[in-house]
């Protein structure tokens, strides 16, 4: 007779469920998303999205070029559908304008209006402020390791 005390049950995973890392990422993203929405708050842009946010800033550091849906699709590895409902949204709230393109005019380029550009200015407020609370959660080397894993992440999957 052996012994069977040492063996895995069949149906248990050989991992915790919570360790498991993209469950894990899920979780970090959703609290940082939460402190993110408090600094908004705070800042009176608690009606911007965070992708919003990101998109803003985008467009106001691409300003002197020309910035497309396709550049926000690849930028952001979202897809072009949930682009064209953000970038939709977007307009309605008089965040950027899509302006025709006298070449082909099948293309938009997307602006950041006067709005969007106030907006922008309070958002990144908030997300200075986000990272720089979950920064301080870290030590310099920690922060640094993070990020270098990360990105080692991202390239792999995209």
């Amino acid at each position: 007779m052996h012994d069977e005390s040492n063996k895995q049950p069949c149906c248990i995973p050989p991992w915790e469920p919570p360790q498991v890392i993209p469950a894990q990422v899920r979780r970090v993203n959703n609290l940082i998303f939460r402190k993110i929405n408090q600094f908004h708050r705070e800042n009176n842009v608690d009606n911007v999205t965070p992708m919003h946010d990101w998109i803003m800033s985008y467009l106001y550091w691409h300003k002197n070029e020309p910035v497309y849906q396709r550049d926000i699709e690849r930028e952001f590895s979202i897809t072009r559908s949930t682009v064209t409902n953000i970038l939709q949204l977007m307009e309605r709230k008089g965040y950027i304008e899509r302006q025709s393109v006298p070449q082909d005019a099948r293309l938009k380029r997307l602006i950041l209006t006067e709005e969007g550009g106030r907006v922008h200015e309070k958002t990144m407020l908030s997300l200075h402020q986000t990272d720089e609370f979950v920064a301080g959660l870290l030590t310099e080397e920690e922060n640094a390791e993070l990020l270098r894993l990360l990105n080692k992440l991202r390239k792999g999957l995209e």
